[in-house]
């Protein structure tokens, strides 16, 4: 599936005002789940651009902002680390950290809130000469229309929750297998 693009940019950078439908709200999931750490960007700069521009007001709060800044200070020392530099320190020449939804799974949908399991492949490299290494990960998500846009909210995303509560989560795999297929992932087609 295409998924429609946002109608502007916000002052973070983010692509904002998705349209209001189901196709919408995966879209901005597909935005505020899309990451990219290379050179002197850092984890943090990205979890906190998400933060202002994809969650709902009513879960902004210092509190959650101290704690979202400090994961992902945790998350950059970790990165520094394993790529031999100093925490703080810009990444080495070529190194990277990508991660980029490439499925969805719809829970729940309605004309206000929509919730889904989000398919990510994360593509690391360590520097200009060392082997690209990917893997998968699965995010639930609930977001929640608000203010003439999708929001993630915390309420949305624990419906969620309880709606698959007892379920297995869908298997990741590569969009191409048939795992992919037949654990009842939508594939997303980049936008040309």
């Amino acid at each position: 599936m295409a998924l429609p693009r946002g109608q502007r940019t916000d002052d973070q950078g983010s692509e904002i005002g998705f349209p209001k439908s189901t196709e919408g709200a995966i879209a901005m999931m597909v935005a505020a789940n899309a990451t990219h750490i290379e050179g002197e960007k850092t984890n943090v700069d990205e979890q906190l651009r998400i933060y202002h521009s994809y969650i709902s007001k009513a879960d902004h709060s210092s509190e959650n902002a101290e704690q979202i800044k400090q994961n992902a200070i945790q998350s950059d020392k970790d990165l520094a680390k394993q790529m031999g530099v100093t925490h703080g320190q810009p990444l080495p020449s070529g190194a990277y950290v990508r991660n980029t939804v490439v499925g969805f799974k719809i829970i729940k949908k309605s004309d206000t809130e929509v919730s889904a399991w989000l398919l990510s492949r994360v593509v690391q490299k360590d520097g200009e000469m060392e082997k690209e290494r990917s893997s998968y990960t699965r995010t639930l998500a609930g977001a929640q229309w608000e203010g003439g846009d999708w929001k993630l909210t915390g309420a949305a995303t624990e419906r969620a929750l309880q709606a698959v509560q007892g379920q297995n989560q869908p298997t990741m795999a590569a969009p191409g297998d048939p795992e992919f297929n037949q654990a009842g992932w939508t594939a997303i087609r980049e936008a040309s």
